[in-house]
């Protein structure tokens, strides 16, 4: 297993919170099995050696200005290099690095320069942090969880036939999985608890920005305490497995997996310019799975098996 993961213990919790937006709809949802979760957003240094990985071995084609899928026939945008708040670069023969961002945000933010390893990957696409999950997996010599299905009408990315809590490799956490995550074990309304948010407990804008870019992972206390995660509410929104659906209903389910596939995915958890609205365990978001962002990125998630 990759360092740096927690694990997450299979239990029952109420999802949603009447409050926040598309987490409107309160249900109990099971949870069967114990998964893994990355401690910490997925960071520069961590995208930048799997992507060198997999260009070495021919999983992905790259220039200066992107990175694009190499298997199953897909042709995806992974990482947006040409954006100005894109960390990673490749010198186009061969070797990716990392920059500092010259992007006014992170120059406003950090004077004196800052070391970008640490700090959360972004500019990923949906697209580009399931692969990192099946390069993790193809590292370790476990089946990939994703496999690109084609139809007449579309193409759609599919995680172990669209069940991804049966999955052995790598994958992004379902959207249940992951509120149940960064609320556990209280039902609370933050990462931390139910006090209203501020500039020590999470990077995200107060009255004012916190800190005006990303931080490194880990630099504020792990929330939720307990299962020792970082950064489950703010510094970047987070990808999750699951097809986009607002209205999730009242009813009680087991390992929900959401729409399989669809035109949008969604993220959760609020990001550095954002305000206390979307730093809520229960605030869901949709994307459409192409785009990437300075304010996205993700966390790994596997399940555990005997």
């Amino acid at each position: 297993m990759v360092p740096g993961m927690v694990t997450v213990p299979a239990g029952i919790f109420i999802m949603g919170d009447g409050v926040a937006y598309c987490g409107q709809d309160e249900h109990e949802v099971t949870l069967t099995r114990d998964f893994y979760l990355s401690q910490n957003e997925v960071t520069n240094q961590e995208y930048r050696e799997a992507v060198q990985w997999a260009y070495d071995h021919g999983y992905v084609t790259a220039t200066t200005s992107w990175v694009r899928d190499n298997l199953d026939g897909s042709t995806e945008q992974l990482l947006d290099l040409e954006n100005d708040f894109c960390e990673i670069q490749f010198d186009g023969y061969g070797v990716f690095y990392l920059r500092e961002s010259p992007s006014y945000f992170a120059q406003s933010a950090y004077p004196g320069g800052y070391d970008p390893p640490d700090h959360p990957v972004k500019e990923v696409s949906w697209y580009g942090s399931v692969r990192y999950c099946d390069w993790l997996s193809l590292q370790e010599g476990l089946p990939r969880a994703y496999e690109q299905e084609w139809n007449p009408h579309c193409n759609e990315w599919v995680c172990n036939g669209g069940d991804p809590y049966g999955a052995e490799g790598y994958r992004l956490p379902t959207d249940a999985e992951w509120e149940y995550a960064a609320q556990f074990d209280d039902e609370r309304i933050y990462p931390w608890g139910d006090e209203e948010p501020d500039c020590s407990r999470a990077n995200f804008y107060h009255t004012g920005f916190c800190v005006g870019w990303t931080s490194p992972v880990g630099s504020y206390p792990d929330a939720p305490e307990e299962l020792g995660l970082s950064d489950m509410a703010g510094n970047v929104w987070e990808w999750c497995n699951d097809g986009w659906v607002c209205d999730l209903g009242t009813a009680p389910v087991i390992d929900p997996t959401g729409p399989g596939s669809g035109s949008y995915r969604l993220f959760r958890g609020g990001s550095w310019p954002d305000d206390a609205t979307y730093l809520r365990c229960a605030y869901r978001y949709p994307n459409a799975p192409f785009n990437s962002y300075e304010w996205v990125g993700f966390r790994a998630a596997r399940t555990v098996h005997p």
